[in-house]
This record gives structure tokens, C-alpha cells and sequence, in this order.
């Protein structure tokens, strides 16, 4: 039996059976799995069984994005194995029993079927290829937000995260309050060695960097500071790299 198990901090929260061929993933209660969290979109990612060849995961459109073994994926179809594990939002969902079918073996024809005698040659042995280079996985320096300016005044918030949510409320990667701050108020994304903000709250919310309000995407800088409610960060990244 193919399991799905959900987990919040390694702790096990429900467990599925994975027994339909769709399977909807997200906020919504009308979803086969529904995670009610403000981080999770109303229709998140689904799961799809395609005939012959297993399940595939993709995203749909969501706001904080669906995760594959750590890896942001897109709305196109990335194949399950057994023990990945999908991300949403702070959330993880772990394969289990997910096995591929074993192969036919090859008919070995009964002397019947040959008239004569049976002459058997053994197959040729394939050259053993040369083992690839295994290309060398690049270390990733992730920074560090400062809180110069409100409650969290001098903590600092290393983030180690493809992404991370700031707004209102415990339940983000970092907590920010003021009069308009939303849940969730903004976005900081990895990609590559560049690290992106975006705007997430209402109209009445802003978020500012280095005093000027930002929406979609801006890239952040070593030194930038940013400013949300009552509290400013300063984003420090200094083996950042722009060209």
C-alpha cells in the first residue's frame, strides 16, 4: 500500500492512503489532503497516476511555491520515487511504499518450439563504461536579517530556507507585528546565488527596501535594509556575487 504521510517538524500529523489516481493537495477542505494553514494556497499541488509509468507531482500556481527533496518545482510533471519528500509551506509530505513494477522476464523457448536441436550462446558482455565525474555540488552561503529596529531589536534570523515567509503571526519564519502587517506580509526566495523579495500583503500594508516599496521580485542586496511595520532588517549576504 502507497502511504502519504504528513509531518510538521519531523512529528507525524496524518497519514493517507494513496488510492486515486488525482489527489489535491491544499488549504481547501473540498482537497484529498487539506492542510489548513494561512502559508498553504486554496488549491496547492496535486498528485497524478499515469499508466505504466507511477505518480507525478506539480505544482498548481501556488503563492509559497511546492518543493520536490528540497528543490522548488513547477507546474510541469516530476515523477515520485519511494522516500521523497514533497514541501509545502512548512509542512512535508513523505512516499512511502511508492515501488516499480518488476520487469517481465524474458521466455526461454521450450525445446518444442525449436525444430532440431537447442544451440544456446550465451550473451556478450557489455564494456563496463566509465564511471561519470560527479560534478561538484556548490555550497550555498545563506544570510542573515538583522533586526535593527523593533521587538526582535538585535536578534539576528539566519535563513536557511529556499523560502521564507515574514508576517504576522508565530506560525511564519519570522514574526513581524505593526497596525497593518498581514499573514503573510512578504516572501524572501532563493535562486541561485541571488535572493529575491516580494510583497505579499494587502493594500494597506507595505514593505520597503531602503525606504521605497517593493511588490514582485526584488532582488536584495548586502546591506539592504528592509522595513515591515515597526521593525527594519538589514540583509547581510557578503559573499554575494551580482554581475
Amino acid at each position: 500500500m502507497i502511504k502519504l504521510i504528513l509531518r510538521l517538524k519531523e512529528t507525524e500529523i496524518d497519514e493517507f492512503n494513496l488510492e486515486k489516481s488525482t489527489i489535491n493537495i491544499g488549504r481547501s477542505q473540498e482537497n484529498d489532503i487539506a492542510i489548513d494553514n494561512i502559508a498553504v494556497s486554496r488549491r496547492h499541488a496535486q498528485l497524478e497516476l499515469k499508466e505504466g509509468k507511477g505518480y507525478f507531482l506539480r505544482d498548481l500556481g501556488s503563492s509559497n511555491g511546492t518543493f520536490l527533496n528540497g528543490v522548488q518545482i513547477d507546474a510541469n510533471d516530476h515523477e515520485l520515487n519511494d522516500g521523497d519528500i514533497m514541501g509545502i509551506a512548512k509542512f512535508e509530505i513523505l512516499v512511502k511504499g511508492l515501488t516499480l513494477a518488476p520487469k517481465a522476464r524474458p521466455k526461454v523457448p521450450d525445446q518444442g518450439d525449436i525444430d532440431g536441436t537447442l544451440i544456446y550462446e550465451a550473451p556478450r558482455r557489455k564494456p563496463t563504461p566509465e564511471p561519470a565525474a560527479v560534478p561538484e555540488q556548490k555550497v550555498v552561503t545563506w544570510p542573515v536579517l538583522k533586526a535593527i529596529k523593533g521587538p526582535s531589536k538585535g536578534k539576528e534570523f539566519k535563513m536557511t530556507k529556499e523560502i521564507t515567509i515574514l508576517g504576522k503571526g508565530s506560525q511564519y519564519d519570522i514574526s513581524v507585528e505593526g497596525l497593518f502587517v498581514s499573514s503573510p506580509q512578504a516572501k524572501i526566495r532563493r535562486q541561485g546565488d541571488r535572493f529575491y523579495i516580494s510583497h505579499k500583503g494587502g493594500f494597506l500594508s507595505s514593505t520597503k527596501v531602503n525606504g521605497v516599496g517593493i511588490k514582485e521580485d526584488h532582488v536584495l542586496k548586502n546591506q539592504d535594509e528592509i522595513a515591515i511595520g515597526n521593525s527594519t532588517f538589514v540583509f547581510i549576504h557578503p559573499a554575494e556575487t551580482h554581475g
